[in-house]
């Protein structure tokens, strides 16, 4: 699909006045909200047209809004952001890659999240490791990440780290654009006058002091193979996965080519698929 872009500007990183600091509860949807929420998380209509047209009614009531999403705490804006709009509405949305990934969590665990966002995964990834584990969640969009961070403190959770950057295979910067129909959508362009950093993921698993990994999800808009291959290829075994949930890209929605062809040859076997993503495992 081809996306309308352009550059990300201060007006996208700029948060609504309190949104950082208001209690939680603060943004609670109004009675109608909640009507209309429950309405549509109870359809089976979540995605496409029925999602549009709630999502704008809900928005028009008034944002931002604090709601809970399996039992963690998310104020969003829905302001052209897709995630958004699949928390507030669907009741399980990604719920089948999350519990994948959460099923190779245990205490103290260690889990990476590529392409965070806003934290649809980070967060109940770092309620499964616990206070003595810890979520990496690493995001190239200044404007997303702010809010990842607003809801993990929303959720009482501590042990996230934030990590702004892209992820690629060479150090160097990038150029950031952003879909104007998504704000989480992003196009990186590799520029010596970049305004982002661009990171070998075992470079940035390194500096954070991690030498384990037990989940990992990627989804950063068709770089997985740049920023996922040279580190299968070269982490110890420690650091490489149990489970990943990877986004499915190219023709038909196939597997990353060359991320398949390094999971074969890591011992990963491909367990599952959803719409959207695929499921690997090593033993």
């Amino acid at each position: 699909m081809k996306w309308e872009t352009r550059a990300l500007s201060a007006a996208d990183t700029r948060l609504p006045d309190g949104y950082e600091t208001a209690p939680w509860g603060a943004y609670a949807p109004g009675v109608l909200q909640r009507a209309l929420i429950g309405i549509a998380r109870g359809s089976f209509l979540h995605r496409g047209r029925m999602r549009y047209l709630m999502t704008m009614l809900i928005r028009r009531l008034g944002t931002p809004l604090d709601v809970t999403f399996q039992g963690l705490r998310y104020r969003i804006e829905g302001r052209n952001n897709l995630m958004d709009y699949g928390l507030l509405l669907h009741p399980d949305y990604n719920g089948e890659e999350i519990r994948f990934l959460r099923g190779a969590c245990a205490e103290g665990g260690v889990a990476v999240d590529i392409g965070a966002n806003i934290g649809l995964y980070s967060l109940p990834l770092a309620r499964a490791v616990g206070q003595g584990g810890r979520v990496i969640s690493i995001d190239a969009n200044a404007a997303v990440l702010q809010r990842l961070k607003v809801n993990a403190r929303l959720s009482g959770l501590d042990n996230i780290t934030a990590v702004a950057c892209a992820v690629g295979d060479s150090i160097g910067q990038v150029d950031l654009e952003i879909a104007n129909s998504d704000l989480a959508i992003v196009s990186v362009t590799p520029s010596a006058q970049g305004s982002i950093p661009l990171r070998p993921l075992r470079d940035i698993l390194s500096d954070a002091g991690i030498t384990r990994v037990d989940a990992l999800k990627i989804d950063i808009e068709g770089f997985e193979d740049a920023a996922l291959v040279p580190f299968l290829e070269t982490a110890p075994d420690a650091m490489l996965p149990r489970r990943i949930s990877i986004e499915r890209g190219g023709p038909g929605r196939t597997d990353y080519q060359g991320c398949a062809a390094a999971f074969a040859r890591k011992g990963y076997r491909l367990v599952g698929r959803t719409r959207l993503n695929s499921f690997y495992e090593r033993s």
